[in-house]
């Protein structure tokens, strides 16, 4: 157990830069994994990546999809790719995460893929409007009509406490299975 510790410690201190990513992948020795929501994928991706959430994530159907390549784990910042890495290689999985996400990607001007989704404005900040008029509204109930009201307002801020520190948000997952942000068919969209 401690060699799975200390090997699993030692992959996820050297996620790889976007170029050592693109070099593995260029020579056909990797697949990129994203493992963010579906909508968050469909809205902008790295080209040729294989979706596969976090939330979801399954060893087994993973390794069929993978073959003899090793995945190269990446969401947005990458606090869940090194998530999926750690999962990945305590079922004995050989793989990478793509240090500081697609964020840090795009950023550093490699190109990613982007199509239309159903709302304009992107799930996360949906989620952050929605978290806001809870807390706002609960607090408002809390002075004006029974104090317990406070209750759900630290529910709420445990969560988005909950959300900053794992990478992973309930409230999100929620929000991108609502029907506006499902991918809509657009002629244009890349």
């Amino acid at each position: 157990m401690d060699m799975e510790k200390q090997t699993v410690e030692k992959n996820l201190q050297r996620g790889l830069s976007n170029e050592e990513s693109r070099a593995l992948m260029d020579s056909g020795h990797a697949l990129l994994i994203d493992v963010r929501e579906h909508a968050e994928f469909q809205a902008e991706a790295i080209s040729g990546a294989l979706s596969h959430p976090l939330s979801t994530f399954d060893f087994e159907t993973l390794q069929i999809f993978i073959g003899k390549r090793i995945p190269i784990f990446y969401c947005r910042t990458g606090i869940r790719s090194e998530e999926a890495l750690q999962r990945w290689l305590i079922e004995g999985g050989d793989g990478f995460h793509l240090a500081e996400g697609i964020r840090n990607w795009t950023s550093a001007g490699f190109e990613v893929r982007t199509r239309q989704a159903g709302s304009r404005v992107d799930v996360m900040r949906q989620t952050q409007m929605v978290a806001g008029s809870l807390i706002l509204s609960l607090s408002c109930l809390a002075i004006f009509v029974n104090s317990l009201y406070w209750i759900g307002s630290v529910a709420i801020g445990l969560g988005l406490i909950h959300a900053g520190a794992s990478g992973t948000c309930g409230l999100a997952t929620v929000i991108s299975w609502l029907p506006w942000n499902r991918p809509r068919s657009c002629i244009n969209c890349g």
